[in-house]
C-alpha cells in the first residue's frame, strides 16, 4: 500500500474525530503515518493499533517485543498492546487520550484539543512527554507539509462529505484474488480445441462422453451470467449421452470465446411422442456457484470494490482478476450488505459501482468497461434483416420517498410506524425536464429495512428514481462472407461498439454508434444468426423528441421529391 493509499484509508476517521473534538485531523494523520510506517508496522498490521497503545482493548490484545528499562537497565520483553477492530477505533482511542488525559492529570493533553496552528500541537505534545524524541515535532511537521495534510482540517472534513456518517469498521477478509493457478478440469476432454463440440460428464468426472445432434442456444452478456439450453432427440447412437443428460451432471461447452466452460444441468424435460427427446437448461459453473452460496454475514462501511468481491465471494473456490485498473471503481457507502445469495449480491456489487464481468469458468474478469470501438456496421440493406426499436417512458419516475429500518418496539399500525430516520423525499435534479402534464412523475416508495443510515437511503434513491425513458434495440445479425469485406471489417463481440443503420425507401430510421451488451448465439453452429441486444440508452426527452423531429423532415423531403418526379 502506498503513503498516499494509506493517508486516504485513515483521513475519514481522523476528519471525524476533528468534527466532534476539534483535534486537528493533519495531527492524528500525521501521527499515523509516523508510529506505524504508514500501517505497515507489526502493531499495525496484527493489532490495527497505529500509536503504541498497551493494554487491552474490549478485552483484545496482541503480545510484542518492546523494550523496557529493569534495574537500569534496556531490555527486550514480551508486553500486551491493545488490539482493535480497525484503525478507526485506533485513531478514536487516541482522542480519547487527548481528551481525557492520564490518570494523574486529566488536562494533560489539554492545549492540543482545539488549537488550530499545527506547529503548535506538534511542539505540545513534545512539552509534555508524549514522545521521547526530541525531533518528534519536526518530524510531525514535514509531514504534514509533505503531504499537504492540513486540507484535511476543514470544518466540512476536506474531501468528505460531514452529512456521510463515520465508516463502519471493515473486517479483515481473505482475498480472492486470481492466484494463477487454474482448477483442474475433466483430464479425459480433449486438449486441443479444432472445432466447438460439447460433452457430458457424470458428476465425480469418471465418465465423459461428446453429446452429437445438440444444437445449445447460449446468451452471453457483459453480468457474465451464462445459461445454455438445448433439446436431443433419442436415436439408436446416442444411448450413452443421452442417459448421462440428468440433473446435476456436467456439460463441458467451447464457446466463441472461452472452450471447455463448465455447466451444471439444472431441469429436464423428456418428451415422447412420435420420438423420445429431452429439452436440457443448464448453468454455467459461476451461476450454479453463487445461486446455491449464501452469505449470512452482513458487512457495512465506506467499501471498495475488492472489499465487496471478497466478501462475497468467501467460502467459493470463484477467484477475480482485474481488467482495469482498481482505481477506476470509487469506494462506495454500504449498509448491512449480505444476508442474501451470492447471485443477489453480486447483482448489486455490478449496480453499485458498475462494474462487467467476463468469465471464464472459476475465473472472474472484472471490467469497468468491457470491449472497443471497432470498424463494422450493421446495415439493413447488407448483413441486418431485422430491427426492433423500442422507446417506453413507462416505469420513469422524477421522485420518490425513501423509508429505511423501522425502530424497536415501533407501532404495529403503519400509520404509527416510526422509523430509524424520518423518510427521505428525493428529486432528482432534472425533474423539470421530465414532468408529466406538468406533474412530477412518482416512483412506488422505497422501503429497506437494512438501511439505518440517511446517507445510505439516500444513495439507494439516487439509482431508484430514473426519468430517463428506455430505449431497446434488437437486432437479427447474418454474418455474410464478403471477401472484399475482409480487410476492413474487424470482427466483434460483447461490449464492442458498432455503427448501426436502418434504412428504408422513407428514410432513415435509425442510425447511431450502439454497444453491444449481450449476443444470443449458437456456439456450435457458426453459420445460425446470433441476435444482438445494443446497449440501453438513458436519452433526454428533448432529445428523442429531436430525433423524430428530424426523422419527420426527412420524410417531407422525401415526399416532396416524389412529387416532383411525378
Amino acid at each position: 500500500m502506498s503513503n498516499q493509499n494509506f493517508i486516504k484509508q485513515i483521513a475519514p476517521a481522523a476528519q471525524s474525530v476533528y468534527r466532534k473534538h476539534r483535534i486537528l485531523a493533519s495531527l492524528i494523520i500525521a501521527q499515523g503515518c509516523l508510529e506505524s510506517a504508514y500501517g505497515t508496522s507489526g502493531l499495525a498490521t496484527k493489532g490495527k493499533n497505529l500509536f503504541g497503545m498497551k493494554g487491552e482493548y474490549n478485552g483484545q490484545y496482541v503480545i510484542m517485543k518492546t523494550w523496557e528499562v529493569i534495574n537500569g537497565e534496556n531490555k527486550q520483553v514480551d508486553a500486551k498492546f491493545r488490539k482493535y477492530p480497525s484503525w478507526r477505533e485506533s485513531i478514536q482511542d487516541l482522542a480519547n487520550l487527548y481528551l481525557n488525559g492520564v490518570s494523574w492529570d486529566k488536562d494533560h493533553y489539554k492545549a492540543v484539543v482545539g488549537e488550530t496552528d499545527y506547529k503548535k500541537a506538534t511542539a505540545t505534545l513534545v512539552k509534555v512527554g508524549y514522545a521521547t524524541d526530541p525531533s518528534y515535532a519536526t518530524k510531525l511537521n514535514s509531514l504534514i507539509e509533505t503531504y499537504s495534510l492540513t486540507t484535511y482540517d476543514t470544518s466540512d472534513g476536506g474531501d468528505v462529505d460531514p452529512s456521510i456518517p463515520d465508516p463502519d469498521p471493515v473486517p479483515d477478509i481473505p482475498s480472492k484474488e486470481y492466484d494463477g493457478k487454474d482448477i483442474t478440469l475433466n483430464q479425459n476432454l480433449p486438449k486441443d480445441v479444432y472445432f466447438p463440440q460439447l460433452h457430458v460428464s457424470t458428476q465425480d468426472d469418471s465418465q465423459v462422453v461428446e453429446v452429437i445432434g445438440a444444437d445449445p442456444d447460449l446468451l452471453d452478456d457483459t453480468t457474465g451470467k451464462k445459461d445454455i439450453e438445448f433439446t436431443i432427440t433419442r436415436t439408436e447412437d446416442n444411448g450413452i449421452e443421452y442417459d448421462l443428460l440428468v440433473n446435476d451432471n456436467i456439460l463441458y461447452l467451447d464457446e466463441k470465446k472461452f472452450n471447455h466452460q463448465k455447466y451444471f444441468i439444472t431441469d429436464t424435460e423428456i418428451n415422447q411422442e412420435k420420438t423420445l427427446s429431452k429439452k436440457i437448461t443448464a448453468s454455467h459453473v459461476f451461476v450454479a456457484i453463487l445461486n446455491n452460496h449464501y452469505v449470512e454475514d452482513t458487512i457495512s462501511g465506506t467499501l471498495s470494490v475488492r472489499k465487496m468481491l471478497d466478501f462475497t465471494l468467501k467460502g467459493t473456490k470463484l477467484t477475480y482478476i482485474f481488467k482495469d485498473k482498481e482505481s477506476k471503481f470509487p469506494s462506495v457507502e454500504q449498509e448491512n450488505f449480505g444476508d442474501k445469495f451470492g447471485n443477489e449480491l453480486m447483482s448489486e456489487i455490478m449496480e453499485d459501482y458498475g462494474l462487467e464481468l467476463d468469465v471464464d469458468n472459476y475465473k472472474i474478469y472484472v471490467y469497468k468497461k468491457m470491449g472497443k470501438q471497432v470498424n463494422h456496421t450493421l446495415d439493413t440493406r447488407y448483413n441486418m434483416p431485422g430491427i426492433t426499436i423500442k422507446t417506453s417512458t413507462q416505469g420513469c419516475s422524477t421522485r420518490a420517498r425513501g423509508f429505511g429500518a423501522i425502530k424497536e418496539n415501533s407501532s404495529t399500525d403503519s400509520k404509527k410506524t416510526e422509523y430509524v430516520f424520518k423518510p427521505i423525499l428525493y428529486k432528482h435534479p432534472d425533474e423539470d425536464k421530465f414532468l408529466l402534464d406538468g406533474m412530477p412523475r412518482w416512483a412506488e416508495p422505497l422501503r429497506d429495512e437494512r438501511y439505518k443510515k440517511e446517507s445510505s437511503m439516500l444513495a439507494a434513491l439516487k439509482k431508484y428514481v430514473n426519468p430517463y425513458p428506455k430505449m431497446e434495440i434488437e437486432v437479427d445479425y447474418e454474418n455474410i462472407y464478403e471477401p472484399k469485406l475482409l480487410n476492413i471489417q474487424e470482427d466483434f463481440w460483447k461490449g464492442d461498439t458498432l455503427h448501426v443503420l436502418a434504412d428504408t425507401s422513407y428514410g432513415v430510421t435509425y442510425e447511431d454508434d450502439v454497444r453491444v451488451l449481450s449476443i444470443q448465439y449458437k456456439p456450435l453452429n457458426p453459420y445460425a444468426k446470433p441476435t444482438l441486444t445494443l446497449a440501453n440508452f438513458r436519452k433526454d426527452i428533448q432529445d428523442i423528441r429531436m430525433e423524430q423531429d428530424k426523422r419527420l423532415k426527412d420524410q417531407k423531403r422525401y415526399m416532396q421529391k416524389l412529387r416532383m418526379m411525378i
